[in-house]
């Protein structure tokens, strides 16, 4: 007998068996579509997903670990019914509930086909557009491993391109869709905030003429999020803001200073103090391999200044990322990764992620995703009207895919679209988690992306930690 204890849409929903196994199945990212069997037909001998792997528990010897990387669940499962499972001689409830969490399906190479089909089944049932407007390439920081370095300048969004963007919001809306979200970007978004107000008000007109939800989020450094600021925002539909925090004022001044070379961490905390009530802000950083165990000292700095898990929504830190191959200059920063294969990140994740979730502090997890380059609808809008497809390709050669004058081209081949379906993807068990990888960690390792961005190899090392640790510390409180 199985009960099914369900908490908040966003927990995770907890099975509790008899003899001792626990499912925590996360909110899942899809669900692949299920068979149906005619009448009279005996349904088929299920099997152990292709998708499926399993640890060993150290605390349950008589348990094991199982993960749906296709479903996001994870379930610890006592041994005898781990055989039964690859047996076949599972009992009807046992293989209900094991069916629903992803671990068992009836045919594993159906099941494999339907993987590599499933963004082109996904992207025409969307109900969601999203734009990243990239509103200026202007900033008040001087950042020595910025992206942008290169395009950055006085350069804004203009009234008339602001226009633009709107029709463009409205010829790409279709009948079905339900949301619209816009995320500011720059440079730094908030040195346009005139532009914020007025294309959300439009924005949030015409969504709701739809009968559909707008809302808006905000990348910038904090130093100009102030609760003013928040108090303004808000009601045009402000969802949530990430700010960055490149550790401890010691370090986070000296990688993101002011242009003028002041600091400025204790303008950035101020800010996030007066408006985490008002609006959801997440904290993000970027470590290099010399600072990172420093970002504890972070983590207790937030803790102490009263900035406590329920004061923010989530806390994630990153590896700087090298320019790209064919990008670098001389003097350009060279400190950060080329790739999430590094052996040095394996342990930084781990560390960081640990000092985050023992705190209580929210941050990522392991879930299906794609690049957004396979998203149907999803678009970045620089400041010039010119379309890309990621942020990290503005003004890149070649990356372009259009603009809002002319509209979007085909970039199937610029961008490699599909470049997971291959054989290699679709008989790895991680293809959910990656589907082929990031195009812009291929560019940066490469100079092109005509390869993979392949993660095998990080989450072959890294995912059983990720996994062990969310249920130390999520499930088990």
């Amino acid at each position: 007998m199985l009960d099914l204890l369900r908490g908040r849409a966003d927990t995770a929903q907890i099975i509790k068996k008899k003899r001792g196994a626990t499912a925590y199945q996360a909110p899942l990212f899809f669900h692949p579509p299920g068979h149906h069997y005619p009448p009279r037909l005996r349904k088929p001998t299920m099997q152990p997903s292709h998708y499926l792997k399993s640890y060993s528990s150290k605390d349950s010897p008589d348990q094991l670990l199982l993960f749906s990387t296709k479903k996001a669940s994870v379930i610890l499962l006592d041994k005898e019914t781990f055989q039964a499972m690859q047996e076949g001689t599972l009992s009807p409830s046992d293989e209900a509930t094991l069916e629903k969490v992803g671990m068992i399906v009836p045919d594993r190479d159906r099941e494999k086909q339907a993987m590599l089909a499933f963004l082109d089944d996904k992207n025409p049932q969307n109900r969601m557009l999203n734009v990243i407007a990239v509103l200026n390439l202007d900033c008040n920081f001087a950042c020595p491993y910025c992206f942008e370095e290169g395009v950055k300048g006085n350069l804004y969004m203009m009234e008339a391109t602001a226009s633009r963007l709107l029709a463009f919001i409205r010829d790409k809306w279709r009948d079905h869709k339900d949301k619209l979200i816009i995320d500011f970007y720059g440079g730094e978004p908030l040195l346009s905030l005139d532009l914020i107000q007025s294309i959300s008000k439009a924005a949030k007109s015409f969504a709701e003429s739809r009968g559909a939800v707008y809302s808006f989020t905000l990348v910038t450094n904090g130093s100009l999020f102030t609760g003013k600021v928040a108090d303004a925002l808000v009601p045009l539909g402000l969802k949530s803001v990430k700010i960055t925090l490149d550790g401890p004022a010691e370090i986070h001044n000296q990688y993101r200073p002011f242009k003028s070379g002041a600091g400025s961490f204790d303008t950035i905390i101020k800010n996030i103090k007066a408006a985490c009530d008002r609006a959801k802000i997440g904290i993000g950083g970027n470590f290099t391999r010399d600072n990172y165990k420093k970002f504890a000292l972070l983590l207790d700095y937030l803790q102490d200044a009263g900035l406590t898990p329920d004061k923010l929504s989530s806390v994630k830190f990153d590896a700087v990322v090298n320019r790209p191959k064919n990008d670098a200059a001389p003097g350009d920063y060279a400190g950060g990764c080329i790739s999430i294969n590094e052996p040095w990140l394996l342990e930084a994740e781990a560390f960081l992620r640990e000092e985050i979730l023992k705190r209580g502090y929210k941050t990522s997890k392991p879930i299906p995703m794609a690049c957004m380059v396979e998203t149907t609808d999803s678009y970045v809008v620089n400041y010039d009207g010119v379309l890309y497809k990621c942020p990290a390709f503005i003004g890149k050669k070649g990356f372009a895919v259009g603009d809002l004058e002319s509209g979007v081209g085909d970039y199937s081949e610029t961008l490699k679209l599909g470049i997971y379906k291959n054989r290699d993807c679709a008989e790895c068990v991680y293809l959910p988690l990656c589907f082929g990888g990031c195009r812009y960690m291929a560019y940066v390792r490469d100079g092109n992306i005509n390869k993979l961005d392949c993660k095998k190899e990080y989450f072959d090392a890294a995912l059983e930690t990720l996994l062990k640790q969310d249920i130390r510390y999520r499930f088990q409180k």
